[in-house]
């Protein structure tokens, strides 16, 4: 989600700083820039330990802990709550602060957890209404939680304030997608792309919408600049598989979906769509993919092993096939 970067944050909060204070925010600046985070992330402790009360050092603390690597998922966990834990201190110090608030709350989008989102980004817009990431923050949580009238009226607000934000149109197309208007997602996908016309998010998007719209070569053209503009971008192969198979060239679908695999391994739908392709050709491999998804995905285990039981017969493998290729646009 949408965050204000650690020198923005600064430049709003710094007014009142000592020049040692000064210099070690410069410092902090300088480390962010050459990527070295973890350093970044030491001089802003040194700040805290001078001024404890540094709302500013612990709001850009908190982005930089949200933006180091992490070599598993109980690292990302950990670094997480160290951001929102800098976050809340910030806001805590300074409880006024509408980039504090809505950088918050973007990590509780990136969570999902969008109640949580709403209060702070609610809070951030009653003191500045004309907010353009609080707005459009609150159009995601609102697109999330299925109120499209009210995502729409920020939106609309967001578009009004700053026309040539390449974000609004990713965004609401994304909402458009999910409320079933594809026509006009496509259209908001196409503006994103005038904006940034080497995203390849966009492409993937649009080709998506165009999927809907059962215009399935624009679709696959758009999926392959994806690829062009994204060599090791997972997901337009993965798009682009499921949609030639589906038009009946199963070996290049095939071939696609296994290069998804080979770029997101723990992607688990990937290993779902290459079971349903193998099915019928080969249904000891098809189960070998369901495995692979139930161990990566415990909480569907249900689903999968459903699929494990139909490559047992000839009619279950058909309707897994069926189920997944027919009409793809419609589903």
């Amino acid at each position: 989600m949408k965050k204000v970067l650690c020198f923005t944050l600064m430049t709003v909060l710094l007014a009142a700083c000592a020049d040692s204070e000064s210099r070690l925010f410069g410092k902090a600046k300088r480390l962010t820039d050459q990527g070295k985070y973890s350093q970044a992330i030491a001089a802003y402790s040194a700040i805290i330990k001078k001024n404890p009360e540094s709302a500013a050092a612990y709001a850009s603390r908190g982005l930089l802990y949200e933006q180091l690597k992490a070599k598993d998922a109980a690292e990302l966990a950990q670094n997480r709550k160290l951001a929102k834990n800098n976050y809340e201190k910030a806001a805590s110090l300074n409880i006024n602060q509408p980039e504090i608030l809505n950088n918050l709350a973007a990590l509780y989008i990136d969570e999902g957890n969008y109640t949580e989102a709403l209060l702070y980004l609610n809070r951030a817009l009653s003191i500045w209404p004309n907010y353009v990431l609080g707005l459009l923050n609150r159009a995601v949580v609102y697109s999330k939680q299925g109120r499209y009238d009210k995502a729409l009226v920020d939106f609309s607000r967001v578009e009004e304030l700053n026309p040539r934000l390449p974000l609004l149109y990713l965004n609401r197309g994304l909402m458009e997608y999910a409320a079933g208007y594809y026509a006009s997602a496509a259209e908001d996908f196409s503006r994103f792309l005038e904006l940034e016309p080497d995203n390849a998010r966009g492409y993937l998007e649009r080709g998506r919408a165009f999927i809907k719209m059962d215009y399935f070569q624009n679709a696959m053209d758009n999926f392959q600049q994806a690829i062009a503009l994204r060599p090791d971008y997972a997901m337009p192969y993965f798009y682009a598989g499921e949609l030639l198979f589906s038009r009946g060239d199963a070996d290049e679908g095939i071939a696609y979906a296994q290069r998804a695999k080979e770029l997101a391994p723990r992607y688990v739908p990937v290993y779902e769509m290459l079971g349903d392709m193998l099915a019928l050709e080969s249904p000891v491999e098809a189960t070998q993919h369901y495995l692979t998804a139930r161990q990566l995905d415990p909480k569907n285990a249900a689903r999968y092993q459903m699929k494990i039981r139909m490559m047992t017969s000839e009619d279950g493998r058909k309707r897994v096939v069926y189920n997944r290729f027919v009409n793809l646009g419609q589903k």
